[in-house]
């Protein structure tokens, strides 16, 4: 599966996108690239007990908030593409 990452995200993966081995929903994709990525995206992504997302990342599968689909527990498929933002600010 493809997982692009955007804005200082790619700081902390230093990379754009990467092809990710298949995991089968976004609870355990986040997981493992926490794994890969270390404790600055984990601290993003994840809340601190790792069992919900991080309020400070928005991801998307096929273009579609996981807040609309299943969350954390969202499907995934190998063909997905998965793409994670933080949130932005405005002022």
């Amino acid at each position: 599966m493809q997982v692009k990452f955007f804005a200082y995200l790619r700081e902390y993966t230093g990379c754009k996108a990467v092809n990710f081995p298949y995991e089968k929903d976004i609870y355990h994709l986040a997981h493992a690239l926490c794994a890969r990525y270390g404790e600055k995206l984990r601290n993003k992504m994840l809340t601190e007990d790792g069992e919900q997302l991080g309020e400070e990342i928005i991801i998307l599968v096929n273009g579609r908030h996981v807040e609309h689909l299943d969350g954390i527990h969202t499907k995934l498929v190998p063909e997905d593409v998965v793409s994670i933002f933080p949130v932005v600010a405005g002022g």
